[in-house]
């Protein structure tokens, strides 16, 4: 089993796209048992790297970590908020009506898709984020606190926002949650990589697993689309045996740490188990299902 000293993992939230399936609740601890139980003198493969969090993690851990997803709409979107500044994080709070006229976008940016996954319900990118009675409302409040202050997390104790109360007294409690401020928060947090290390010099590729077979004396974390539960990455089916087959010949010259709450192969065992999380499906609703760690037995 993996140890793990609590005391020493960094303060403050964790960091990453608002993506579905993320790691971000985890990703401090998940970062701080690497380097506990492995120390920081390897490279961090993120390999199904989704949201960005563990990688974020990583490099504020200062460990040299290479970013990886098949799906390249989610590479473009970290590589764009990482690349970008407040400003333009700003410029993501969008109408209803414009938020579907992205959606009805045939060719999307990675700044359409920014805009789809912060103002949806769910991060699913499909559906406004709030209902047609308040959705006015609330985008103009949210975009009349972020055109007046540089804060995103903070952005009730401004007076902006208390304007905004007294002069919808009697919709205080609609206005009272701002979720896509909440979103830009995340983002932000992001951001702020830059003044950590700079330009931004970490390759971000959009490969298939097996593209990483020559890889030798690294960590490899994995964190594939549940065995049980999704049927596809980005739209191609995982022959698991074949992907339990590779992990092990991998870990002949790596660490190779898979992210699941369970593996079906008899190879692999329990290495920690994070006992207060849940995994969740697309849209927050848990499955009663807690994360863990595994390893090759024989590693």
């Amino acid at each position: 089993m993996l140890t793990l000293d609590e005391s020493k993992i960094r303060k403050g939230k964790p960091v990453g796209l608002p993506y579905v399936g993320s790691k971000k609740k985890i990703s401090k601890k998940i970062v701080q048992l690497i380097i506990q139980n492995f120390g920081k003198d390897k490279t961090v493969y993120d390999i199904f790297g989704g949201g960005g969090a563990i990688t974020a993690e990583c490099i504020i851990n200062g460990l040299d970590v290479r970013y990886n997803d098949l799906d390249k709409t989610v590479v473009s979107m970290l590589e764009t908020v990482l690349k970008t500044d407040i400003e333009f994080l700003k410029t993501l709070i969008v109408s209803r009506d414009d938020f579907f006229e992205i959606l009805s976008k045939e060719e999307k940016t990675a700044e359409d898709n920014l805009k789809l996954l912060v103002n949806s319900f769910g991060n699913g990118k499909k559906t406004y984020l709030y209902n047609k009675e308040v959705s006015d409302i609330k985008y103009k409040s949210s975009h009349r606190i972020i055109s007046n202050h540089d804060v995103f997390s903070g952005y009730r104790q401004t007076a902006t926002y208390n304007q905004t109360l007294d002069k919808h007294k009697g919709q205080i409690d609609t206005l009272k949650q701002l979720e896509r401020l909440q979103q830009l928060e995340r983002l932000e947090q992001i951001n702020k990589l830059q003044q950590i290390q700079g330009d931004v010099t970490h390759p971000f590729t959009a490969f298939d697993y097996k593209q990483f077979s020559n890889v030798t004396n690294a960590i490899i974390y994995l964190d594939p689309p549940y065995e049980s539960t999704s049927k596809y990455y980005n739209e191609n089916e995982i022959d698991y045996k074949d992907f339990y087959n590779w992990a092990v010949k991998m870990s002949n010259e790596n660490i190779v740490l898979i992210s699941s709450y369970t593996v079906s192969n008899e190879r692999f065992k329990e290495v920690y188990n994070f006992n207060k999380a849940k995994s969740t499906f697309q849209g927050g609703i848990g499955n009663g299902h807690t994360e863990k760690l595994f390893m090759v037995k024989d590693n």
